[in-house]
């Protein structure tokens, strides 16, 4: 194992600005990998913030009485679609659009033209049955109208189809790029060494030996290539909390960075090598 090592490392050096052009150009593949994931990531996260502050509005008919209202709420919990459910009477209502308009308008009115309403805020896993859910509630009979916001659910669904077809496209492309770098790059270290190999042959040396120390260099150029990525990505990520960009781009905090992509990228970039290699060598023949 040490040869092979000390032999992967020596054909590295050898054919050093082949491999760090290789590991430059899977760095970047990663870098790009890595950005459409924690693109999803945040998305996944976003749509689910937003997801439960999806409520369905229950406007109440005028004159219905309180344990008709409890009740109602009772049965809406018992459905077990919703992760919160409100009260808000039309006195509630009227002191909070006080914040909102001016008192002089209300007091134009003379009296108060809001109804009772109770606010359910629906799960997320439920979001998809929502209709359904929306038609059972208004065949309650205190039940005066609903109302529930069909164009944001809809277009949270769209959104989230559409990226998700993007970035496995996306990804699928990148991961097909790295394979084919990696897989030029030892191909060509191997046919460099042609002559060596076929000396190694006949000094009786087995398919895993000659194999081995390419394995070794894929694996070598994977992890380089992704530790340049790792590098890239948290120079973007300091840069963009430099207080700078923070004073014209304030919503960069939200985004949200799992550090466990640091320990997941190298290994990634270590499969990618010796998969590849493995891939570019092929059957070794004896003749």
């Amino acid at each position: 194992m040490k040869m092979q090592l000390q032999s992967a490392i020596k054909g590295l050096w050898f054919n050093r600005w082949s491999s760090l052009l290789c590991m430059v150009s899977i760095g970047i593949c990663f870098f790009i990998f890595t950005a459409v994931f924690l693109l999803l990531y945040n998305l996944e996260i976003f749509t689910k913030k937003l997801s439960e502050k999806a409520a369905i509005v229950i406007y109440i008919k005028e004159g219905t009485t309180q344990d008709e209202t409890s009740s109602m709420i009772a049965n809406l919990k018992k459905m077990g679609v919703f992760s919160k459910i409100q009260y808000i009477s039309k006195d509630e209502a009227l002191n909070e659009m006080k914040d909102l308009i001016d008192p002089a308008l209300i007091q134009l009115i003379g009296y108060n033209p809001l109804s009772d309403t109770v606010e359910a805020f629906i799960k997320e896993e439920n979001l998809k049955n929502i209709e359904e859910i929306t038609k059972k509630i208004k065949e309650i009979k205190i039940v005066d109208d609903v109302y529930y916001p069909t164009k944001i659910i809809s277009g949270l669904k769209t959104i989230k189809v559409t990226m998700w077809n993007f970035a496995i496209a996306v990804l699928c492309f990148i991961s097909i790029a790295i394979l084919f770098i990696i897989y030029a790059t030892v191909k060509s270290f191997y046919w460099k060494k042609t002559e060596e190999i076929e000396i190694l042959k006949l000094l009786g040396a087995t398919p895993s030996f000659i194999r081995l120390p390419f394995l070794i260099e894929g694996g070598i150029i994977g992890l380089g290539g992704s530790i340049f990525a790792t590098v890239l990505i948290i120079l973007i990520y300091f840069a963009l909390h430099s207080k700078d960009i923070l004073t014209y781009l304030p919503a960069v905090t939200q985004i949200v960075f799992p550090v466990e992509v640091f320990y997941v990228l190298p290994v990634f970039g270590v499969i990618f090598g010796m998969l590849s290699s493995f891939f570019a060598l092929g059957k070794i023949k004896y003749q």
